[in-house]
């Protein structure tokens, strides 16, 4: 008996053994490490948040000129914050009032479609130019920067607003005081027009309902640079013969552009637009097509832009990276023309190269010709793809969908660092430094949770101030802002060059890590960036995680486990 009792025991104790012991593992899954995460509990003590009451959609961001003050348009309220802390400073209900949200519901849209979404936020001096789609009626505002309830005039927001809040729109002020905007112009989002008003110069617009100018575009943003303003969106291609197909292109017009005579009257002459390439070089290469944002350097004339594919295939992103005169040379080009909807789209040699800029002191229609006309009704498309600075795309992901982009250019120890941050639609963003040269590739640096744990939401806006090293994010219910510079994260010398992180270095005089300013002694203060950092998540020499439980199968007599 007391034989059989001590068998029992040796195999209900087996039993246990199997129900607790490691499941076998996959040799290949004994290294284990991925990309640094910086969780929501970790940033905790270098965030900072703004929310406020019934605010919603935080998505539109500025900055006012002495950059002492954070502008925030949300759902029917504008925002002045101060920039260390977010503290506010002042806030303004611009709600609609119930006779146009009657009118909006008599039209089949709903209580959350017919509020006043801020759709342009734009600073000129010391006024702010604010326009949201007020239910389906969109109106702008000039205001003081300095007090929000300070109204000088308003406008009608068509042509200068998007009529629904999910109609991508762009737009900006020069400094001569004319707005170029590229919206919807009408309530049902059918006729998509870049539109120029304000200021001294004619008001002028793309041609209506052709195709070739513009086919169903999603305006991505929008930058004055020298005697153009270029435009970046991605719309249907009209060349493209087998399907259809989205392409993302670079347009731009002449600042100086007074319209035609007779032809082309109100209508831009010198529209031009060209197709961006961001592809996965290959035999068979692979291409994103459809530009989501993009963030332009003036003082190197670089454009990045974040391109995916379609949102019905596979979640894909890249970043890509054009110079402004790769640009300039495909708008000096041939064009790409269609003598009829039969015809093959062929090369064209460019007529008039930089057509009506510059020429307004020779007289103000000067080379407006019936012919020159002609040209620039029928010659839009270029031939020539816009590539990029590099074949490979600067960064590539799979499985993921980026939508805001911001740039900083950083000094390292050995030389200048570009950081890319990107905006994902589960509400990170990942930190990733740009390629060190031709040949090596990027680095993902480490990615930054903005919620808690089993959280996730789009992100709806990223700025960033380079003269305090600082980035904003809108969210759906607040404004968060992240420093960029968190070397004091890093405790030891091995974790600070571990990071690989272009701000911070190790001081071997105060013997902490520090960023370069910081630093005491640029001789004593060591980096190394050439490699990519990783969180290394093997389990070796310790207890890991328990394994899941497994039924257990043995009999001893008296029971019997299932």
């Amino acid at each position: 008996m007391k034989g059989a009792c001590i068998l029992a025991w040796l195999f209900s104790s087996l039993g246990v053994w199997r129900l607790a012991r490691p499941e076998t593992q996959d040799p290949a899954k004994c290294q284990r490490a991925e990309h640094p995460v910086v969780s929501y509990k970790e940033i905790g003590p270098w965030l900072r948040e703004f929310r406020a009451e019934n605010a919603v959609d935080f998505s539109r961001l500025t900055f006012d000129p002495g950059q002492k003050e954070l502008v925030v348009g949300a759902r029917n309220y504008l925002f002045r914050l101060e920039l260390e802390d977010l503290s506010l400073i002042q806030a303004v209900e611009w709600e609609c009032d119930e006779a146009t949200k009657k009118a909006c519901y008599s039209k089949g849209k709903s209580k959350e479609e017919c509020q006043n979404y801020i759709r342009v936020l734009l600073v000129g001096g010391d006024r702010l130019f604010t326009c949201g789609t007020n239910a389906f009626t969109p109106v702008c505002t000039i205001r003081s920067l300095s007090n929000l309830t300070e109204i000088h005039d308003q406008i009608s927001g068509m042509a200068r607003c998007p009529y629904s809040p999910q109609h991508n729109s762009t737009a900006l002020l020069t400094a001569s005081g004319e707005l170029y905007a590229a919206t919807a112009m009408d309530f049902p989002g059918r006729d998509p027009a870049i539109y120029r008003s304000l200021g001294t110069l004619p008001p002028l617009r793309t041609a209506q309902y052709n195709s070739k100018w513009l086919n169903e575009p999603n305006f991505v943003s929008s930058y004055d640079i020298g005697n153009f303003t270029y435009f970046f969106f991605r719309e249907n291609a009209v060349e493209h013969d087998c399907g259809k197909t989205v392409f993302s292109r670079a347009a731009r017009v002449c600042k100086n552009d007074i319209g035609g005579r007779f032809l082309l009257e109100d209508t831009w002459t010198t529209f031009m637009k060209a197709r961006l390439n961001c592809s996965r070089p290959g035999e068979v290469p692979f291409y994103y097509n459809e530009l989501q944002g993009t963030f332009f350097l003036p003082e190197l004339d670089l454009i990045y832009g974040i391109f995916t594919t379609n949102v019905n295939s596979i979640a894909a992103s890249a970043v890509c990276v054009f110079n402004l005169s790769a640009i300039s040379q495909a708008f000096n080009g041939p064009f790409k023309y269609q003598e009829n909807s039969r015809s093959a789209w062929l090369p064209y040699p460019n007529p008039n190269p930089n057509f009506q800029c510059g020429t307004m002191d020779q007289g103000l229609y000067v080379n407006l010709t019936e012919r020159n006309l002609q040209d620039a009704q029928k010659f839009i498309l270029m031939h020539e793809v816009v590539q990029p600075v590099t074949t490979v795309p600067s960064f590539m992901e799979d499985n993921s969908r980026f939508s805001h982009l911001a740039v900083d250019v950083v000094q390292g120890r050995e030389t200048l660092v570009h950081i890319i941050y990107l905006a994902t639609d589960y509400g990170t963003i990942k930190k990733v430094r740009a390629p060190l040269s031709q040949s090596s590739g990027s680095c993902l640096l480490e990615e930054i949770e903005l919620f808690p744990e089993r959280r996730s939401e789009p992100i709806r806006s990223l700025q960033i101030l380079h003269s305090q090293s600082v980035l904003f994010v809108g969210l759906q219910e607040h404004v968060a802002k992240i420093p960029l510079k968190r070397c004091h994260f890093h405790q030891t010398r091995s974790a600070c060059i571990g990071a690989q992180d272009p701000y911070c270095g190790w001081d071997a005089v105060m013997k902490k890590c520090t960023s370069l300013e910081e630093s005491l002694s640029m001789t004593q203060w060591d980096q190394s960036i050439p490699t990519c950092p990783t969180r290394n998540l093997t389990v070796d020499g310790s207890f890991g995680p328990w394994s899941p439980w497994t039924p257990c199968t043995h009999t001893d007599g008296i029971w019997a486990g299932v």
